[in-house]
């Protein structure tokens, strides 16, 4: 049971070894800290689960790590529960996170028949599910599970947010331990959610929750080296040849704050990879001594750039991306634009000064 201590609670989390005799194999419950707000909305979640059928899950286009964990551990956590699932998403699930239990069911086919609930993850705003995302895959409910700052609160009936979550999948082990279903299938994706957003656990969000959540899902069967095989040391050779050509477009502010990298069209020519092998990239730009807030561009279709945002602490670059119609984290956020890449470079780094307010960083 939920331990009040004023605002906030502690949630015990009872392991399969919890009720053993007292002695050696005993072990003690492990407390994840919580809140009234966030367990009533984990309540809501749980009731629209329990009332319906038929699930459409879906995170937002071009996932990243914690998108496809959350996707995949959601959509299996909703079979276990004998929930009929479309596991969906615009984009297929990058080279990277294919060895994640559940990956071979994810697809980008529109559902046949509209869902009972949708179920959207890692965003909270329908515009980031990709504009060809299929109006009969929005269900007659829809429900948001995400850790964002930015949100749309009008189109869901209901939210599990809370934006001092580690990841996505944080606020989903929440929900799997209120069924008592945590398997190593489950475990896994989760832990793939933790450790991509974290940053392998180095980044500014890596709490002492994350690190009880991350230890619960090694001992249900995530293991921490094969995580990081697949995800960061199984890359095609074709990505570090790109990444030379992507590094050729360093450009660093004469302040050296601020640090931009390109990605074009024209420099996948010549690779035999088709996947989008980008991403990381703009941390090596953020790495570099003195910036305070890394820029990555990526050319999309129909004269669109995605616009990437790494900050070291000091910008919230969420803030930033919401100029230009885009959202996010403190630290990491993005945006679309239209033009030519310097001229857009010339537009964020005047929007970067504004934001930095002490005077010229061109």
């Amino acid at each position: 049971m939920p331990v009040w201590a004023g605002a906030r609670m502690e949630i015990v989390v009872m392991s399969a070894e919890t009720h053993a005799p007292s002695g050696a194999g005993a072990k003690a419950p492990v407390s994840i800290p919580t809140t009234p707000e966030l367990e009533a909305q984990i309540d809501e979640l749980e009731a629209l689960i329990q009332a319906h059928q038929h699930f459409l899950v879906v995170a937002h286009a071009y996932p990243d790590g914690d998108a496809v964990g959350s996707t995949l551990a959601m959509g299996l956590l909703l079979e276990q529960l004998g929930k009929e699932v479309t596991f969906f998403n615009v984009d297929s699930v990058p080279y990277n996170f294919r060895f994640l239990p559940g990956a071979d069911r994810w697809t980008s086919d529109a559902p046949a028949s509209r869902p009972d609930v949708t179920i959207m993850l890692d965003c909270a705003e329908p515009k980031r599910v990709g504009d060809a995302f299929p109006p009969q895959a929005w269900g007659e409910q829809i429900a948001v599970v995400d850790h964002h700052k930015t949100w749309d609160g009008e189109f869901a009936q209901v939210y599990v947010r809370d934006v001092g979550a580690a990841s996505t999948g944080e606020l989903i082990y929440r929900l799997v331990r209120r069924f008592g279903v945590l398997t190593p299938e489950l475990a896994k994706n989760l832990y793939c959610c933790m450790m991509t957003d974290t940053g392998s656990f180095r980044y500014s969000n890596t709490s002492q929750t994350a690190f009880r959540v991350a230890g619960e899902l090694v001992e249900a069967g995530a293991d921490p080296w094969e995580m990081t095989s697949h995800i960061y040391e199984d890359q095609p050779r074709e990505r570090l040849e790109l990444l030379c050509r992507v590094l050729g477009t360093l450009r660093v502010s004469a302040c050296g704050r601020l640090a931009f990298l390109r990605v074009e069209d024209a420099m996948l020519e010549g690779l035999s990879s088709d996947e989008d092998l980008t991403d990381g990239f703009i941390n090596y730009a953020r790495s570099i001594r003195g910036v305070e807030v890394a820029t990555q561009l990526r050319e999309a279709e129909d004269g669109f750039w995605r616009i990437s945002f790494r900050s070291r602490g000091r910008v919230d670059v969420s803030a930033l991306a919401g100029k230009f119609g885009g959202g996010g984290h403190h630290n990491a956020a993005g945006c679309q634009m239209t033009g030519e890449p310097r001229e857009i470079e010339e537009r964020l780094t005047r929007a970067l000064v504004d934001v930095l307010n002490d005077g010229d960083c061109a």
